[in-house]
């Protein structure tokens, strides 16, 4: 959370003294596009959105049902206590009518419990989680586009067990409780609006329809304030559902995962 709040500061006070380039005529030349970066009037000409530093603050909430439902809920601020490490960022290439893209969020969690009695139990949590989107997309009208692409979900959760009794070691183990890697084809829509050259909205919505997960779909929601040629600001707010169906000894059990809360990100545009 410290590196990226420097790392905002630091881009405000470069974005502030940034020579503006564009003049008004260039802006309104612009037909504005997805991630908040305007495509040129040229069809032949790339243009590239770098988004990071980038935070999203989800709670998670769980939901299992196997005949009688069990939630639970994750708030953000125990993701943040036990937080060792994560980034974000999103990458994004236009070209006409043709876009590409990228998104990635990562983060790991590490927890230590102990125990204390007959033995001595020492058990330490270290939780791998992330999501990455590859996207391609296809501009069907002036603020919509279809977009089609793979997303890549995956875990990995390990415990690391240590146990003495007496003051002698008798455990000392590594175990993988999860370790997936999942897969889907995903088929979404991008819908954005620009009230002006410098405030506009943009949509995402996308839903797995082939892959390795029961239920995959999610949603972005987000304003985009362009400060200059170069620097934007984003904020806005992120959902996304993950969720599996399983039977064992003949019962059937049902998990979804929501993960939802705020985003906010800084973009450079060329």
């Amino acid at each position: 959370m410290r590196l990226f709040v420097l790392t905002l500061l630091l881009a405000v006070t470069f974005a502030v003294h940034a020579d503006d380039s564009e003049s008004p005529a260039e802006r309104a030349a612009l037909s504005p596009a997805e991630s908040g970066n305007p495509l040129p009037t040229r069809d032949d000409q790339w243009r590239f959105t770098i988004a990071f530093p980038m935070i999203w603050t989800p709670d998670i909430n769980g939901t299992i049902r196997n005949g009688e439902q069990i939630e639970f809920t994750i708030p953000f601020d125990d993701i943040l206590d036990s937080l060792s490490f994560g980034f974000m960022f999103e990458l994004y290439a236009n070209r006409g009518p043709y876009g590409l893209a990228f998104r990635s969020n990562y983060m790991r969690v590490d927890d230590e419990n102990s125990r204390s009695g007959i033995l001595d139990t020492r058990i330490e949590t270290t939780l791998d989680m992330g999501v990455n989107d590859l996207l391609a997309s296809f501009r069907v009208h002036d603020k919509v586009r279809f977009v089609t692409g793979i997303r890549h979900v995956f875990a990995k959760l390990e415990l690391d067990v240590y146990s003495t009794l007496g003051g002698n070691e008798i455990f000392d183990e590594r175990i993988t409780v999860t370790d997936d890697n999942m897969y889907d084809l995903l088929l979404g829509i991008n819908v954005n609006h620009w009230f002006n050259d410098k405030w506009g909205l943009m949509l995402n919505v996308d839903v797995g329809v082939a892959g390795d997960n029961d239920r995959n779909y999610g949603g972005d929601f987000r304003a985009l304030y362009r400060i200059n040629d170069l620097h934007n600001f984003w904020f806005g707010y992120r959902y996304l559902k993950i969720g599996n169906d399983s039977t064992e000894d003949g019962i059937t059990y049902e998990v979804d995962m929501d993960q939802q809360g705020l985003t906010l990100g800084w973009a450079f545009t060329f």
